[in-house]
């Protein structure tokens, strides 16, 4: 008898042990967003100040701000997925010294990106890389001057750059993801300097409840 109960007792256990490590969030469709800090890293600029003088000042921009990112993407399995996301970036400000000086130019980007993002669960943590690529629209207000002749200055201009991150999410129930994520938008022409984001969020998942508990 005393063996009977011994071997049920370490099935239990075995079972119990084994839906732990299943529990995780199933593969399907989802959406989600994230708000955090971005850093667009741009370079000193020439203002035009309006002023007889000084007429120009070279400036360094404040790069950092709060920024936002939109995504829908879709689970192929529970170790890669397929991601369309939306972010956008707080602008780059120049802003002359002395303060009272009104031009204050600033450049905004904004980009569509397509990734595809490779997974690691343990339980209900999962490790996360991406890579893809992003279409970054940047607009020029205000007075800036070329950086150099070489080197003019577009005031409107879209490109394409490759967009690496690195993440961790957390399963808070079989349908609600919480995220944590590092993304680079990798430098390129036009003057467009790495743009960075560090954004926390949460997704919801369009799963099967029973589905998402066991992995059915």
């Amino acid at each position: 008898m005393h063996t009977k109960n011994s071997k049920l007792i370490s099935l239990f256990i075995l079972l119990g042990n084994a839906t732990t490590l299943a529990y995780a969030t199933a593969p399907g469709f989802y959406v989600g967003a994230q708000a955090g800090s971005t850093n667009l890293n741009n370079k000193a600029q020439t203002v035009q100040t309006g002023l007889s003088a000084p007429a120009t000042q070279l400036v360094m921009p404040s790069n950092t701000g709060i920024g936002e990112r939109f995504f829908l993407g879709t689970g192929i399995n529970p170790y890669a997925a397929a991601e369309l996301g939306y972010t956008h970036y707080a602008p780059s400000t120049y802003k002359p010294s002395p303060s009272n000086l009104a031009n204050t130019p600033s450049i905004r980007e904004n980009g569509v990106d397509l990734v595809a993002k490779i997974m690691y669960p343990i339980q209900k943590t999962t490790v996360f890389g991406k890579a893809g690529v992003i279409r970054i629209s940047k607009s020029v207000s205000g007075s800036l001057q070329p950086l150099s002749p070489t080197e003019p200055l577009i005031k409107t201009a879209t490109s394409y750059h490759p967009l690496i991150g690195v993440g961790a999410s957390y399963d808070l129930t079989p349908s609600w993801v919480a995220d944590v994520s590092w993304t680079r938008a990798l430098k390129g022409g036009n003057g467009f300097q790495n743009a960075d984001f560090i954004g926390i969020g949460i997704s919801y998942h369009f799963v099967d409840q029973y589905c998402g508990e066991f992995l059915c």
